[in-house]
């Protein structure tokens, strides 16, 4: 049986909501393969299969939303992130595109589904971490050269005519969502973003195209390196 692929057209009909898309919660049930607009919530809660979505390509905020309507993004994942309806329910959290982004599913019964799964668990406990030492202790410039240093660690590419310590990276997020996922104002973080640019650490031409120009000078502004997959300490040999 051929391989069913579930693609969501940006035209497609789907219930929005303050400009978010509703998928509805059969088709994340219904193929191996799914393809997601930006501004796509994840129906994680509502769907009926117990497995986790790794993302191939894209990205993906989670998030709460206050009383008030205010947003704080709790955590933003690239590819080889694992996304389980678990980290939502816990977190009280919605899951939310940024970007065309492509998924595909992690079954929670595979033999390396355990390792995974645990892998997964601990880095979301680590960011967490640093979230919260982020948002309680950093300064602004702290706060975006650390956002910029995860993205690049996320999404970036070595270029290919560049020193080694150059990244560049597609931004997904717009300057709303940085401020959302930093605790400051989209005024602070273009002012900040832009102050790093005339130092030198970064570049960009377009809003959305971030060149790192010195891994080394931001690592050490950052403060710490963001955990990532690749951070991660390799995990002990488990026996259940």
């Amino acid at each position: 049986m051929p391989m069913q692929i579930i693609s969501l057209p940006i035209a497609a009909p789907a219930e929005r909501r303050f400009g978010v898309r509703r998928v509805p919660h059969r088709n994340i049930n219904a193929a191996r393969w799914m393809r997601m607009p930006p501004a796509t919530v994840l129906p994680l809660r509502e769907s009926a299969s117990d497995d986790a979505l790794r993302i191939i390509r894209g990205c993906v905020a989670l998030y709460q939303l206050l009383p008030d309507g205010r947003r704080q993004i709790l955590d933003i994942l690239g590819p080889g992130r694992l996304i389980h309806r678990q980290m939502t329910d816990s977190a009280a959290c919605t899951a939310e595109t940024l970007s065309p982004t492509q998924f595909d599913r992690h079954p929670l019964a595979a033999p390396q589904a355990t390792a995974d799964w645990l892998a997964a668990a601990l880095l979301m406990l680590r960011r967490a971490q640093q979230h919260a030492l982020l948002l309680g202790r950093k300064t602004a410039r702290e706060r975006v050269a650390f956002a910029v240093l995860d993205l690049a660690q996320q999404f970036g590419a070595r270029m290919r005519d560049c020193t080694y310590a150059e990244v560049i990276f597609r931004l997904h997020l717009t300057r709303t969502d940085l401020a959302d996922w930093l605790g400051l104002t989209g005024e602070t973080v273009s002012r900040t973003l832009n102050a790093l640019k005339r130092e030198g650490l970064i570049g960009f031409d377009t809003p959305d195209i971030i060149t790192v120009k010195s891994l080394t000078a931001l690592k050490t502004l950052a403060g710490e390196t963001p955990a990532s997959l690749a951070t991660l300490d390799p995990l002990p040999s488990l026996t259940f």
